[in-house]
């Protein structure tokens, strides 16, 4: 069964946005949206069940169960159940960058009760040990039962306080406008562990008259996106949130927008709603906003009018979110269809969860701005596979420079899609995304990154932060296509990229959260080695070294020691762990390599140290 029932169906190929002359390309935005919230397979079997027990409508708050954490070689399962969890994001604690916190959408498809929740995971030390903590999913019992939602989005601010939004689709059996779709935030003060009680941001409802394509009206909110202020600016603590929303004028007419809310720093409430663009257009969607270091907010987001108008578009506040600047074109965008009518699609990806998943970032010179996002071309199509896409602008993004094609391009056919991007406090530009150059034209598929230290010049080649390859073509079977979701994070430091991605590798239709822990080799500082501050062991190794990496690691306390050592790429190359806790002493290894530079991890139960060395 589909996940939406025939009576959405037909309402949402009766719809027509009234400012476009392509009703069949408008009508399938709203399509698009329910059936991408909507997380019960049967509808109308779940309203009977809820017809009959009023009882179930109240909502299980608990959070998942804490994870167990499993170390593979470079990877690290975040957390791993039977169920299908994805559509994961993260964000790095400012204050202390030991913490990150990651949250996701864990489906259960085959319940009415409980279909969906928000699975928020913590870690206090850089990514090796995780633990799940309590958030309230649907806080008010009196919205009905959920049927839907998703789009966890994280953010830090400046002093390390995170916070969390999300979507939550609900039906009312019994209210005048029984459909609601509701975007909340709430609020940790330490570090992921425990969320304050949820706030809604804004919200929209609908009546079952215009799901079964009668004449009401009514209004639905869809993909946030956040950002805080960090700059230190009369702006500093604000958080902003960037959102669509749709208003459903009559059975034949919806507008949309992109509108962005503003929250003051010490304030709980948000601000009245900011429409951030002047144009109307057919489709508008994606919007992702960021904040650079003096306090500027800028945004960018996907639009057309037809399948052969579509673009990214930047618009900017310098006023705290008052008010924005006109739109201007970042660069035409190929994406054959949005939803359903994907011409284009992706094997293993549903067509109703195929989008550009563009993102936006400021760089650490003031004035610039990167741009990263997936499709087949700019102006017309230019590769039968996706590709990732760059540009960037030094200029507050009133000009963009031609976009350029990040992932290696010798197969036109090989799918590299979903991006995310992150910048470094020392500038580095690193982009993750999935990848399939190993299987051409097949469906294996690994979660890569690749870095830039010359401000978007030029790109690394992709280092592999999956080591095993997932089967898109089951990775949907547990969650009715829904997959991966739409987008995924890699955060960092100066020195390591933590790409966090969902993973299907048991081609079963499971779906886990990994994480993986990345050198970044140009990042490594000028004495050649970072790590942690102890005098429990030491690591020496010859340098340059011939033909071979002599490691020694010296014990001065008993231990558990593991090795790694990557190429100036960011490629393992070798991995050991010793059984068991060693004793004091040295412990040797001849590790044989060609020519170039590498870089030994060694960690051990207090601590880590990365040295790099040349080998001639």
């Amino acid at each position: 069964m589909r996940l939406l029932p025939i009576f959405l169906f037909t309402f949402l190929s009766a719809t027509v946005f009234a400012q476009n002359t392509d009703p069949a390309f408008s009508s399938r935005q709203l399509h698009y949206l329910l059936k991408e919230k909507v997380r019960i397979r049967d509808i109308p079997a779940a309203i009977e069940l809820f017809r009959q027990h009023p009882e179930l409508m109240v909502q299980d708050a608990a959070a998942t169960e804490i994870s167990g954490v499993a170390d593979r070689s470079a990877e690290i399962l975040i957390h791993g159940d039977d169920k299908a969890e994805s559509e994961v994001h993260a964000a790095i604690n400012p204050t202390d960058t030991s913490n990150i916190i990651a949250a996701a959408i864990l489906q259960d498809a085959n319940s009415a009760t409980s279909p969906l929740k928000i699975s928020v995971y913590y870690t206090k030390d850089f990514a090796q040990t995780w633990q799940s903590s309590n958030i309230v999913f649907s806080p008010n019992s009196s919205d009905g039962f959920v049927a839907g939602g998703g789009d966890p989005v994280l953010a830090f601010d400046k002093s390390g306080k995170a916070y969390i939004s999300w979507l939550v689709l609900t039906v009312n059996l019994f209210g005048a406008q029984p459909v609601k779709l509701a975007l909340y935030y709430s609020v940790s003060t330490n570090k992921g562990q425990t969320w304050t009680s949820p706030v809604v941001i804004d919200f929209g409802t609908i009546s079952l008259d215009v799901l079964s394509g009668g004449n009401g009206t009514g209004s639905l909110v869809d993909k946030q996106w956040m950002a805080t202020d960090r700059s230190g600016s009369i702006y500093e603590g604000n958080l902003y949130v960037s959102y669509t929303r749709f208003d459903i004028i009559d059975s034949s007419t919806v507008n949309s927008s992109i509108l962005v809310k503003t929250k003051p720093k010490n304030n709980n409430n948000f601000g009245a709603a900011v429409k951030v663009h002047q144009g109307t257009y057919g489709t508008i969607q994606f919007s992702s906003i960021d904040v650079d270091d003096q306090g500027n907010v800028h945004l960018l987001f996907f639009a057309g009018n037809s399948d052969d108008d579509l673009a990214l578009y930047y618009t900017g506040s310098g006023d705290g979110g008052a008010t924005f600047q006109p739109e201007i074109k970042i660069s035409d965008v190929h994406f054959p269809g949005v939803g359903e009518s994907a011409l284009n699609p992706i094997e293993g990806v549903a067509a109703d969860r195929l989008y550009p998943c563009p993102h936006i970032q400021a760089g650490k010179n003031p004035g610039t701005l990167f741009a990263a996002w997936c499709s087949d071309g700019i102006s017309q199509q230019e590769t039968d596979g996706y590709d990732i896409w760059f540009s960037k602008s030094v200029d507050n993004g009133q000009n963009w420079q031609a976009p350029v094609r990040v992932n290696p391009g010798n197969d036109p056919q090989t799918e590299q899609y979903y991006p995310s991007l992150y910048v470094s406090d020392n500038g580095t530009i690193s982009i993750s995304y999935y990848d399939r150059t190993d299987d051409p034209g097949g469906t294996d598929t690994k979660y890569v990154v690749t870095y830039s230290f010359d401000g978007g010049q030029t790109f690394t080649p992709p280092v592999d932060a999956s080591l095993v390859p997932s089967d898109f073509a089951e990775i949907g079977l547990l969650n009715d296509d829904f997959g991966v979701g739409e987008y995924t994070q890699v955060v960092c430091t100066d020195h390591y990229a933590i790409p966090v991605w969902s993973d299907g590798r048991t081609n079963d239709g499971n779906i886990d959260l990994y994480a993986a822990i990345l050198p970044i080799g140009d990042a490594v500082s000028s004495s050649g080695e970072v790590g942690s501050v102890t005098d429990a062991f030491s690591v020496e190794l010859p340098n340059p070294a011939k033909e071979k990496i002599g490691l020694s690691v010296r014990l001065d306390k008993p231990s558990r020691i593991a090795i790694q050592v990557f190429d100036a790429s960011g490629k393992l190359l070798y991995t050991e762990k010793m059984p068991g806790n060693q004793v004091a002493g040295t412990y040797s290894r001849d590790i044989p390599v060609t020519p170039g530079a590498y870089f030994c991890r060694v960690d051990t139960e207090y601590g880590f140290k990365i040295k790099k060395v040349v080998v001639q």
